[in-house]
């Protein structure tokens, strides 16, 4: 949750001057006490400020589920990302169901020439493999999903986003691209972020030196 600027003020003036009363921030603010008693309410039940009848407000300091938040909305997923695994569009189906069990992925990036045009996943390949096609002469770009039908991420999204879009589009994985600067429609996949690469980071999230090390 991110804080209005008038609550953002409010915090900082108790943080830096210690217990201060409702009417005390309001003159502070300009305002009527009246207009700061919802964000006085809303910090206290997020336990950034506390609140005593004879010593008024004092900081607390954020919580640790608002820190959690506020590190995922800011963590690059970089940081977290897998090598891809890519294949060229004109490998076979049978090479890249191959491929992808020995790499033990749940997909497979395709290019041409270096440049992303699709996926195959292992839906994909096993639709493929109980078909009537001769696995080793199909090319793996007649079953694969086809750009722009992909979705992607850059280095720089947050786990928070990619995380989002993963739930929201029911998908395990994207992979993350970067685009030419000179050539915006060159794309190059430089990694792949799963829900397993997420789970993981939360899994040592849970190990206090490593949260600290980060905030």
């Amino acid at each position: 949750m991110k804080l209005t600027d008038t609550q953002r003020a409010i915090v900082e003036f108790v943080k830096d001057d210690g217990h201060k009363s409702q009417s005390e921030i309001a003159e502070m603010l300009g305002v009527a006490k009246s207009e700061i008693r919802g964000d006085l309410a809303l910090l206290t039940t997020l336990e950034i400020l506390g609140a005593r009848q004879e010593y008024g407000y004092y900081y607390q300091g954020k919580k640790n589920y608002i820190l959690f938040a506020e590190l995922l909305k800011s963590f690059p997923i970089e940081n977290i990302m897998s090598m891809p695994v890519i294949v060229e569009e004109r490998t076979s189906v049978y090479d890249a169901i191959v491929m992808m069990f020995l790499e033990n992925v749940g997909s497979i990036y395709i290019t041409k020439n270096g440049n992303l045009v699709g996926v195959v996943s292992r839906k994909d390949l096993l639709r493929a493999a109980i078909g009537t096609q001769d696995l080793n002469h199909t090319p793996v770009n007649v079953v694969m999903t086809r750009m722009p039908n992909i979705k992607t991420v850059e280095p720089e999204t947050s786990v928070f986003e990619c995380a989002k879009m993963l739930v929201e589009s029911q998908i395990d994985g994207v992979p993350v691209i970067e685009r030419d600067i000179n050539e915006p429609e060159i794309i190059r996949v430089v990694g792949r972020v799963t829900k397993t690469n997420i789970t993981n980071l939360f899994v040592r999230m849970g190990n206090d030196y490593f949260i600290e090390g980060m905030i």
